[in-house]
């Protein structure tokens, strides 16, 4: 790798990029809960979303200062994390305004299809995103790292798409909307790169 370790910051982005992830999840847990519980809804949610959403932003400068600790931050890394940031806060505003919409408006016609596909819309980024990350790092060991974690992500996605839409068509479990894909995947993801720096932690051991 081409670049230097670099000492771990103390305060919010010093703290582990999982604590921040498990703790924008957990917002949207509580959100999705109160929300069916009747305690929010519609416009009502909004607020709470985008507050949640702004766990995303210490969660990016934390896994920068992990990536840079490690020394595994390049300009083009720096600048994926910077682009995902972007993509996961367009998405969430996104899905946010669609559910409201059809929630409260019950737009037919055009506009039904627009809110439909709108949530669909920031995946085009994300899809550039990855591909400019490939194309732009320079360093052959973080994009081969970069690309074995998405690799794994992928076969998170195939292996649990597979696997539950066998045991729906057998009717031992329930229909899961196709939207599930982006979060396995970014799951998926997320565990690559834990495995990745397991084993490079084992390899410095031994």
């Amino acid at each position: 790798m081409t670049q230097k370790a670099a000492k771990i910051e103390t305060g919010f982005s010093g703290r582990h990029p999982a604590l921040w992830a498990i703790a924008f999840a957990a917002a949207l847990a509580a959100i999705a809960y109160c929300e069916y519980r009747g305690f929010l809804g519609g416009w009502r949610s909004l607020p709470f979303v985008a507050a949640a959403t702004l766990l995303l932003v210490p969660l990016t400068k934390a896994a920068n200062n992990r990536q840079a600790a490690a020394g595994a931050l390049s300009p083009a890394t720096r600048r994926y994390n910077r682009r995902m940031l972007i993509w996961s806060v367009g998405y969430v505003l996104c899905l946010g305004t669609a559910m409201t919409v059809r929630n409260y408006l019950d737009p037919q016609g055009a506009l039904l299809w627009g809110i439909a596909v709108l949530p669909s819309v920031p995946m085009l980024f994300f899809v550039w995103t990855l591909a400019r990350y490939v194309v732009e790092e320079e360093d052959e060991y973080l994009r081969y790292r970069q690309t074995s974690a998405a690799l794994i992500g992928l076969a998170l996605v195939l292996l649990a798409g597979t696997l539950w839409g066998f045991l729906e068509t057998f009717g031992v479990a329930p229909h899961v909307p196709a939207w599930w894909v982006v979060p396995v995947w970014a799951i998926g993801l997320g565990l690559g790169q834990m495995i990745m720096t397991s084993a490079e932690r084992r390899a410095d051991r031994s």
